[in-house]
């Protein structure tokens, strides 16, 4: 690993002071640090940095810092590259961003030394319809780690959603808004929407109705392969489009429909190891013993 990429929580001045810590350790290392332009992180201490473009080349691998917000944040960036990544985690535990303080120092050595293992997390991609077309070529297929949450306005009337496989229309129903994830994404907001827990190194896409006007509120866990088809039935509703947790600027209109689909490419995540899944888990979300 000859050039390591490092962003942080912008927000969080320990995950600021962590960051530097660890930008001197590299260094000192003899590895090349490389900062995004414009970052809290380089403004703050006045560190050379550059643009994102060059930034994605550049980087043999990439560090976050702060939780697992900033992991999807950063996550971004190697979407398309495949390039590793890696979570240290500042504050609350996380699922994403794994690594302690307390195992910071031992955790870069491994990754200058190659001394670590790939976890492949799956990506979905959506493309926004409207009469057939897609909308938004510029920046479409949208891309997320987690999840595609389609959701009215706070105090909007509720949304008819259609759910439509393979050209089958198979649900539809009234509700605030849905959830589109992946198995990354099942511990996140799905799961406070009632939906299943899903192993991430699973490949699946789970749809979960937020607050359905329904008897029937169950996820549906999809095979990849199927065609994924949400219509949207919104009238004078607005509605928004987030993606992994970030309000997308995209106006979602009246019978539009939102297509997901596996993404090939695949997010590299650095782990040491194999069962923080389940270790995590039960500290997270199960009562202690």
């Amino acid at each position: 690993m000859d050039n390591i990429g490092i962003i942080s929580n912008n927000d969080n001045t320990k995950a600021l002071n962590i960051s530097k810590d660890i930008y001197d350790y590299l260094i000192s290392k003899g590895i090349n640090v490389c900062l995004l332009k414009d970052d809290a992180l380089a403004d703050r201490h006045l560190l050379p940095s550059i643009e994102k473009d060059e930034f994605e080349k550049r980087i043999d691998c990439l560090i976050s810092v702060g939780g697992d917000g900033t992991f999807l944040r950063a996550a971004r960036h190697v979407f398309e590259t495949g390039k590793p990544v890696m979570g240290v985690n500042v504050g609350n535990l996380g699922f994403l961003a794994e690594i302690n303080i307390s195992d910071m120092y031992d955790s870069l050595d491994k990754i200058i030394n190659n001394n670590f293992e790939i976890e492949q997390r799956m990506l979905i991609s959506g493309s926004l319809l409207r009469d057939r077309k897609v909308v938004d070529n510029e920046n479409s297929p949208y891309l997320a780690l987690n999840d595609f949450v389609i959701t009215k306005a706070l105090l909007e009337k509720i949304i008819q959603i259609k759910i439509i496989i393979n050209g089958i229309p198979i649900l539809n129903y009234g509700a605030d808004g849905v959830i589109i994830s992946t198995p990354t994404g099942s511990t996140a907001y799905s799961l406070s929407a009632g939906g299943p827990v899903v192993e991430p190194k699973n490949e699946s896409i789970i749809i979960t109705p937020i607050c359905p006007h329904t008897l029937f509120s169950r996820s549906l866990v999809l095979s990849p392969d199927n065609q994924i088809e949400i219509q949207i039935n919104s009238k004078a509703t607005e509605v928004s489009l987030n993606i992994d947790g970030r309000k997308y600027d995209v106006k979602i209109m009246d019978q539009d429909i939102f297509k997901v689909e596996k993404c090939r490419h695949k997010l590299n995540l650095i782990t040491f190891n194999k069962n923080i899944f389940f270790k995590i888990f039960k500290e997270k979300l199960v009562k202690k013993d």
